[in-house]
């Protein structure tokens, strides 16, 4: 008999499957759902993440249970995707940026202008939930602290929407927006921009408006610059066989609770995002204000340079999301 190699995808499965068996025995009705975050337990990302999770443990009264697998140290982020795909875990929480590669058009989530509420209204949500079931053989519920903008944090003022000159820790998220205002972006795990910053490797870096401080960055950037761009997209998906496996009860209860939190988050984000401002500024954090023609050149070049990239990887699908998401 040939040997099984003891690939990762393996080891994910083995350890799935013995985390199961170490929990308490359950009604046979109890649905287990192993789930996996890009984030660790201790941001923001995953506490709010939670709000949803304890809602559907408590409205099914305890007959759907979240078996937290781990965050990116049990599994990559950019390997996440493939994770609730395949059904080594049924649940993650995981920005559109990690599976940009399997499916183009996520990249135009965070260029939306509407809020996850008005997503739904407007159909942008329901476009994307058989967008992500027919090309990721996922089912999306919703977003998780949705609207909160990104922004660019520096170690020396600038004079204007020019960054010609500074080295800028990106992510595919923002790269095509720093690289349109001259910048040169670099690539580093975010545990690694304190260094990088401490040591001048690199100028600055995009983030949203929250978590800053629970990364340390304060310590090592003097600046902000408004206006913030983009949003999160930080998204709650499912395996589909997962789902289908589901009572269409439960199906509902799940999805009532995901769309519950979508705006509870939602607000929650907001309130966390003004306090945090407040928090840097009390640091010494500087702001630095585009107004005017420099504002609506900045956001002009931020938004144009993120279209551009997902129409060139999807024109026709990417045309019609951009046309669906204008105002």
């Amino acid at each position: 008999m040939n040997r099984i190699p003891l690939t990762f995808w393996n080891m994910a499965c083995c350890l799935a499957l013995v985390a199961a068996c170490l929990l308490p025995a359950s009604p046979a009705r109890c649905a287990r759902l192993r789930t996996i975050t890009f984030a660790t337990t201790n941001t923001v990302w995953v506490r709010q993440f939670q709000l949803f999770t304890d809602a559907v443990h408590r409205d099914s009264s305890g007959e759907t249970r979240f078996q937290f697998v781990g965050g990116p140290e049990a599994i990559p982020p950019f390997e996440q995707i493939e994770a609730v795909k395949k059904g080594v875990v049924d649940i993650a929480l995981l920005p559109a940026a990690y599976f940009v590669a399997q499916m183009p058009e996520a990249d135009a989530m965070k260029l939306s202008p509407h809020s996850p509420m008005e997503e739904r209204k407007k159909g942008i949500f329901a476009f994307y939930r058989e967008l992500m079931e027919k090309n990721l053989d996922v089912i999306y519920l919703g977003k998780i602290t949705g609207g909160i903008r990104y922004h660019l944090y520096l170690r020396k003022p600038l004079k204007g929407p020019d960054l010609k000159g500074l080295k800028i820790r990106v992510t595919p998220i923002y790269e095509p927006f720093v690289r349109a205002l001259g910048g040169v972006g670099v690539t580093t795990a975010p545990g690694e921009v304190y260094v990088a910053l401490e040591r001048a490797i690199v100028d600055g870096f995009g983030w949203p408006s929250i978590g800053v401080h629970e990364m340390g960055w304060e310590e090592v950037v003097r600046y902000v610059i408004d206006p913030g761009f983009y949003q999160t997209d930080v998204c709650v998906l499912v395996n589909r066989r997962t789902w289908d496996g589901l009572p269409p009860t439960e199906r509902k209860l799940i999805a009532g609770a995901a769309e519950r939190a979508e705006r509870e988050t939602y607000d929650l984000a907001r309130k966390l995002a003004r306090q945090e401002r407040q928090f840097l500024l009390s640091r010494g954090i500087q702001v630095i204000e585009f107004k005017d023609g420099e504002r609506e050149f900045y956001l002009d070049t931020a938004y144009r340079a993120g279209w551009e990239k997902v129409i060139a990887k999807s024109p026709v699908i990417g045309g019609r999301l951009k046309k669906l998401m204008g105002r």
